[in-house]
């Protein structure tokens, strides 16, 4: 018997190569001023000029977002969206510059900061400019998302915000903008896009349309990753990775992440780890420890990857770990055994409830010792 299950996705999906081209157009659809949004890193690079050259000469640019994006450089979007009277949004970047616009764009219309949301449990109301989402990585699938994972170093609280808000009205999603991604970050985010593929899938909160979603996305990363990291002018790998990062956004934003995400929180606020690398540290790991309760459900996932089992595909994806030269051990990050318990602690997200296998402190523990 198939559970009841509801799945909704208000953002427009526009893919393909060149579809940048239909910027213009869609910023046009919102009668007003537009700001471009994008991170420090890409600021300078020829795909930012390439966007404002689309968007007009004079847009006014916002690029002050650095990775793990913080409340206050949410507000600071807002104000600069407030002051210049925008009516629409334009995002480029990875996870955080996209994650950053979307809280801001709930926020630049409401009362307060954002921390009032994000730390302290106020309410969003409806109100939010739209956001034109333009992915420059493949792996957070940002674009399709109500969730925008920000910081609050002051309160200690590294977390998700969710809200229908932040679902981005349009999702323009060209591989050719991931091309000059590094190889560092090209791995980084391909397993993002693999761990929310895989926790989607495993999630308490299942449910069919994900499922289809998240096993193309695996079998995509499996096919393509590794070659877009043997060569990252490979267009053809560079689509496919965009793609499994758009699939796995789908596959996991209805019924969210699960251990591998609510353990990720302390490696990236703590050990300052990348979200994707936090991410992979863990994965292997948890495909191991939930493989034996997933049954035939498992043996079909480890099958998009073009395992046999669940054993072989923790293999594989340890294996394609070291390849792409991510950490593998707590100890390469910096972890202490003396660390351990604090870790633990700190992992218990409210995520942590999906995993389809309870997680007990103890269990945890074991892991991360394992993983020394």
């Amino acid at each position: 018997m198939i559970n009841a299950w509801r799945y909704r996705q208000p953002t427009e999906i526009i893919f393909g190569r060149g579809e940048r081209a239909q910027l213009p157009d869609l910023v046009a659809r919102f009668d007003g001023p537009a700001v471009l949004v994008t991170d420090r890193a890409l600021a300078d690079l020829p795909i930012i000029a390439d966007l404002r050259e689309r968007l007009g000469e004079g847009v006014p640019i916002f690029a002050e977002v650095e990775p793990n994006p913080t409340v206050s450089m949410v507000d600071a979007l807002a104000e600069v969206l407030r002051a210049n009277g925008a009516t629409v949004a334009v995002a480029a970047g990875g996870g955080s510059s996209l994650d950053c616009a979307k809280a801001a764009c709930s926020v630049a219309l409401q009362d307060g900061s954002a921390r009032g949301y994000h730390s302290e449990g106020a309410a969003l109301d409806a109100r939010h400019l739209p956001l034109i989402a333009l992915p420059t990585t493949a792996g957070t699938g940002s674009e399709v998302t109500p969730i925008a994972v920000l910081d609050d170093p002051e309160k200690g609280v590294k977390a998700p915000l969710v809200h229908d808000n932040l679902f981005p009205t349009v999702a323009l999603v060209d591989p050719e903008l991931t091309v000059s991604m590094p190889r560092p970050v090209t791995a980084s985010t391909g397993f993002d896009a693999l761990a929310h593929a895989i926790e989607g899938y495993w999630s308490r909160n299942h449910q069919p349309m994900c499922d289809l979603f998240a096993l193309e996305a695996v079998r995509l990363v499996f096919r393509h990753l590794e070659r877009v990291l043997a060569d990252g002018a490979d267009l053809e790998a560079r689509e496919g990775m965009s793609m499994a990062a758009l699939l796995g956004g789908l596959a996991f934003q209805a019924p969210k992440n699960a251990a591998v995400h609510a353990c990720s929180f302390p490696f990236s606020a703590t050990y300052h780890l990348p979200h994707g690398t936090a991410c992979a540290l863990t994965l292997d790991h948890f495909i191991r420890f939930n493989g034996p309760d997933l049954g035939e459900r498992g043996r079909a996932l480890a099958r998009a990857a073009g395992c046999a089992d669940m054993v072989q595909l923790a293999d594989e994806v340890a294996r394609m770990k070291a390849e792409a030269g991510l950490p593998t051990t707590l100890g390469e990050v910096g972890v202490t055994a003396e660390d351990i318990d604090a870790l633990v602690e700190a992992s218990f997200h409210p995520l942590m409830d999906n995993n389809p296998r309870e997680v007990t402190p103890a269990a945890l523990a074991g892991i991360y010792r394992n993983m020394l």
